[in-house]
């Protein structure tokens, strides 16, 4: 019996499509493709793998927007608000896959504002 609640306490990461990200927490950061952020309906996670190996989650519940933005040209910048603000300094940089990280993070429920990604061209032009 002791065995089999110990096995309960382990996360199923196995579960979570995990995406290869430069991931930011506070002053730290972990470069691709070192880092992994984890995205499932009852939580998201950042993992900084080498150097800092640290690991910043929050419940589903408690993250109210995510937001997408770009950064210095095509470079999309993914940050988080939350009721508790564990997520406040953590920002991920997909380097591949970007729109798929955004469908994902809507199939899983969460409020997803500012995606600029899938509209913008590199060929763009305004037109006068």
């Amino acid at each position: 019996m002791d065995d089999q609640s110990h096995n309960i306490a382990i996360r199923d990461s196995a579960g979570f499509p995990s995406f290869a990200v430069e991931a930011f927490a506070g002053r730290r950061a972990s470069g691709w493709p070192f880092s992994r952020f984890d995205i499932s309906s009852r939580e998201l996670r950042a993992r900084l793998s080498f150097p800092w190996f640290t690991t910043r989650s929050q419940q589903a519940a408690a993250i109210q927007t995510v937001f997408v933005s770009r950064r210095l040209g095509n470079m999309c910048c993914i940050r988080f608000d939350d009721t508790a603000g564990d997520l406040r300094d953590v920002h991920v940089h997909p380097l591949y896959r970007r729109q798929k990280i955004i469908d994902e993070l809507r199939r899983c429920g969460r409020h997803v504002v500012g995606d600029t990604i899938r509209a913008a061209s590199r060929w763009h032009r305004r037109h006068i």
